[in-house]
């Protein structure tokens, strides 16, 4: 887990990073990734990534993914900035090169992928939701499933087969976001070889 889109002097106090592998509220069972930020740069960008090999090196694959997270915001509500639920825009993404947060000539961590920002997708993560769930009543965590459909994104392996995939969120809601990542799963079919 890491975070981009905020200054690289950032004040632990006031963006109240926080990630780690834990359980569940208590409404729901088992455990998940727990993330949370404050979004003080008004685009905390907050991000998972893994590298998968294994692949036809050089070949492009279509990209599909799932993502099950635990949130507790509901619909149409109303924060600093945007809401708290539509304006936290999920993005899953896959890249060649290893997504990461690095400084740029103001000082700010950025991330050397194009997620391009909150609402809007890049070439290499696509908006496939926001945190916002329907159901959900008072402070109580509800799993909501975003799916991304075939044919979402296409990724180019490297030369040893190997890519990255990454899930985050991109936020216009300048408060605190909470959140918990129950399953993540990504789908690569090969769509053609050099």
């Amino acid at each position: 887990m890491d975070f981009a889109d905020l200054p690289a002097d950032f004040d632990q106090s006031i963006y109240e990073l926080d990630s780690s592998h834990r359980a569940l509220p208590p409404n729901l069972a088992g455990s998940a990734i727990f993330v949370q930020g404050h979004n003080r740069s008004d685009d905390l960008f907050m991000y998972l990534k893994r590298q998968v090999d294994g692949l036809e090196p050089l070949a492009s694959y279509a990209m599909e993914a799932t993502i099950d997270l635990a949130t507790n915001v509901p619909l149409a509500t109303f924060g600093i900035g945007g809401s708290p639920g539509e304006s936290v825009y999920v993005k899953a993404g896959a890249s060649t090169v290893e997504p990461r947060a690095e400084l740029d000539d103001l000082n700010y961590l950025r991330m050397n992928i194009d997620k391009a920002n909150q609402s809007q997708s890049g070439t290499q993560m696509r908006v496939i939701g926001n945190v916002a769930h329907p159901d959900v009543i008072d402070d109580e965590y509800r799993i909501k499933e975003l799916a991304s459909g075939p044919e979402f994104l296409s990724v180019s392996a490297d030369g040893e087969g190997r890519a990255w995939l990454i899930v985050g969120t991109d936020s216009g809601f300048e408060g605190l976001t909470r959140l918990y990542y129950d399953r993540i799963a990504f789908t690569l079919t090969l769509s053609d070889t050099p």
